[in-house]
């Protein structure tokens, strides 16, 4: 029985398919094969380009991932053509006609098209990378009795090996307190102490730059914040401080927590920034639409004690015309809902 399919198998075969219809290996009499030179290096009854994935190193982005979050690598690949004398051509020019279009495809298109890598979205970059005389006499070295033939070595950056299964993201601290007791006996007490959550301070938005970020905040009882810990018999409306451009607009967006993780929810909220910055110490008192009123998802289950939602403010933008969409998001509102004390 076959194995089955892996994040890094997935990830190869995208490559030899992006390299098989570049070169149009079909419609050229081509055959591309993936595995190490050696393994095709003695067939000559077609032309070859072959795929060999010799080494696989961490990404240098992550100093310690975790293991069940997506691990991000790089992938160094071999390209070898094999070719056949064919129609008054020797086998030495088929060769080069055939690493000069796998050379072509690389440059004409470096980045990939988007792969889909269970939950997660890539795009690989094809990077050339010279190949030393040291270098190649290592990799051709193992391949036991096969003729070195034209190659190329190409980074792939980046690819995933994902987990069997995702961690979950856990619950946020919507502040923090101190208290000092007694005893020991007492350190099962309910806590009663003085809590402070993250202070809001001035912050103003440079819209010049392409990449502005939107910037939120609470404002609740004439007083900014970023997290909110809210009872649930207290009458609460939310509302929102939302700066930016105010020629752009944005969408808002929800995420709740459950034992399955931060999961958004509902649809996306068109909304418009009031103006460039936040100042907690000027705070505007105006008629609507300032503050935003939003209506909140945020609702404790039964047999629950409490329940957490995330509300977070996103703008789209392609950085380079005909490329990726990208997500810019905003800092992050904490609202959180309790039974009785925290």
């Amino acid at each position: 029985m076959a194995l089955p399919e892996s994040s890094l198998s997935i990830a190869c075969n995208s490559i030899y398919d992006f390299v098989r219809l570049g070169v149009n290996a079909a419609g050229n009499g081509i055959t591309v094969t993936m595995g190490p030179p050696a393994a095709v290096a003695s067939e000559e009854d077609a032309q070859r380009i072959n795929l060999f994935f010799y080494r696989i190193e961490p990404s240098g982005f992550e100093s310690a991932p975790h293991p069940n979050d997506p691990w991000r690598v790089r992938l160094f690949c071999l390209i070898s053509t094999f070719g056949i004398d064919e129609d008054d051509v020797p086998a030495g020019e088929n060769d080069l006609r055939m690493l000069g279009e796998v050379i072509r495809v690389f440059r004409e298109q470096p980045v990939l098209d988007t792969l889909t890598l269970g939950s997660e979205q890539i795009r690989m970059q094809a990077v050339f990378t010279p190949a030393s005389d040291e270098q190649i006499n290592q990799i051709w070295s193992t391949q036991g009795d096969a003729t070195y033939h034209p190659s190329v070595v190409y980074e792939m950056a980046l690819a995933l090996i994902m987990p069997s299964s995702r961690r979950i993201e856990p619950s946020l601290v919507g502040a923090i307190g101190s208290q000092a007791r007694a005893g020991r006996a007492g350190r099962f007490q309910q806590f009663n102490g003085a809590i402070q959550g993250p202070p809001v301070t001035l912050q103003r938005i440079d819209t010049s730059n392409p990449r502005w970020l939107p910037q939120l905040c609470w404002l609740h009882q004439g007083e900014c914040a970023h997290s909110l810990s809210i009872e649930e018999a207290e009458a609460f409306t939310p509302f929102v401080w939302l700066a930016g451009d105010n020629s752009v607009s944005v969408e808002l967006v929800w995420e709740l927590w459950d034992s399955s993780g931060w999961r958004r929810v509902g649809v996306p909220i068109p909304a418009t920034p009031f103006n460039d910055l936040i100042d907690p110490e000027n705070i505007p008192h105006i008629a609507p639409p300032f503050p935003l009123q939003v209506s909140s998802p945020v609702t404790i289950p039964p047999g629950e004690s409490a329940a957490q939602g995330l509300l977070y403010a996103v703008r789209r933008i392609t950085p380079q015309p005909g490329g990726a969409e990208i997500e810019l998001r905003s800092n992050p509102l904490l609202l959180s809902r309790f039974r009785g004390m925290p």
